[in-house]
């Protein structure tokens, strides 16, 4: 297809612009379905092996296994439990890195195998380690699960997506601070997909006509990279944003926590996850999580190819910045307000007026300590 001096498609195809939510996505997939971020995860899996078989060759040294065999367990408890069972499980592990390492040639993309060395690691017996090494070793799994799951996401299971607006907020917060500005993408609007189909070109895709609907990353390799259903907000989820606001979503509790606990009375049935409300009334945190349960769906849509401009970047803001740090501001009841204006708790649904300085109030409720939360000027 022809294209102008920017290198736009020429011709009757619709100008389609991300918006800032969309960009952040199609950042965090391109970057965790990159040959770069694949072996990163084989660096991590490689130091971990070599740092247990450090430690492995301490017990030994020491002497732990004698202190750990008896005739009942055997050598269950002993650094053997690792050499045995644990480090095949890793080395398979590894070796499914390799292979996927390779497939990225063919443009093929597969689960990582964590989940099933993951399996092998809890039934570890760690009883030859001591507290610190065993909390270091669990750290470092929980580093390696962590990064690797970023590409089980997006992978999916044959052609299922299960990113969500709120499991990619939520990286989002995680990795905020690692991106100093984003990649720039220009959406073609010329290479078109279809849910249940392959996609045209590898890379990620935007919803045509949905906003709030995950971006998606789909391959051309293998059978599972076919696109998927748009995971979008259902008639709740749409509720849910009118009340908290598109940019506050998932971030400010002081609406989403009333909101959830209105609708969980309202609708006893409605599937949360954590269906006894009594449990989110005493955790309000917990109604975040709750509605992540409840407010999704899956539909089949019409998808855009997003193409990453590579060595492009731009400076993007948060679109309320001057707030941004404004939707973090809470102050427990008894300490002294920190700014003047208004504030609002989930406690009692109460906004109220503090100068800087005055005590913030407690509130009788089913909530614990009260937390007040920055509502505005």
């Amino acid at each position: 297809m022809a294209t102008d001096l920017f290198g736009n498609p020429l011709g009757a195809n619709p100008v389609f612009k991300l918006s800032l939510h969309q960009k952040r996505q199609a950042a965090m997939l391109y970057q965790w379905m990159s040959l770069d971020y694949l072996k990163g995860l084989l660096q991590l899996i490689d130091g971990f092996i070599t740092g247990v078989d450090v430690t492995v060759a301490l017990a030994q040294v020491q002497g732990r296994d004698a202190l750990l065999a008896n005739d009942r367990w055997g050598v269950r408890d002993t650094s053997s439990n690792w050499s045995t069972h644990v480090l095949p499980a890793m080395e398979s592990f590894r070796r499914s890195i390799l292979k996927d390492v390779a497939s990225r040639a063919t443009e093929s993309y597969e689960f990582t195998g964590a989940n099933q060395c993951g399996r092998m690691i809890a039934e570890h017996s760690s009883m030859w380690m001591t507290s610190e090494e065993e909390e270091h070793f669990n750290q470092q799994w929980e580093v390696i699960y962590s990064y690797a799951a970023k590409i089980d996401a997006a992978v999916g299971a044959g052609g299922q997506r299960p990113l969500t607006d709120f499991s990619m907020v939520m990286a989002w917060r995680e990795c905020e601070s690692l991106w100093r500005s984003l990649p720039k993408f220009r959406v073609r609007t010329d290479v078109e997909g279809l849910s249940g189909k392959k996609p045209p070109r590898t890379g990620v895709y935007v919803a045509q006509e949905d906003p709030y609907a995950s971006l998606q990353f789909a391959w051309i390799g293998n059978a599972d990279g076919v696109l998927g259903d748009a995971k979008t907000f259902n008639e709740l989820g749409m509720r849910l944003v009118g009340e908290v606001g598109r940019d506050a979503l998932w971030i400010d509790d002081t609406k989403l926590i009333p909101f959830a606990l209105r609708e969980m009375e309202k609708n006893s049935a409605m599937n949360t996850g954590m269906n006894d409300l009594a449990r989110v009334r005493a955790k309000p945190a917990r109604a975040r999580n709750a509605m992540a349960s409840a407010v999704f769906t899956d539909r089949p849509c019409k998808w855009y190819f997003v193409e990453m401009l590579n060595g492009e970047f731009e400076n993007v803001d948060h679109p309320n910045s001057n707030q941004s740090s404004d939707l973090r501001l809470r102050c427990e009841a008894g300490n002294t307000c920190p700014r003047q204006g208004w504030w609002f708790t989930p406690a009692a649904e109460r906004r109220q007026h503090f100068k800087q300085g005055e005590l913030m109030p407690a509130l009788a409720g089913d909530y614990g300590v009260t937390t007040w939360q920055w509502d505005g000027e």
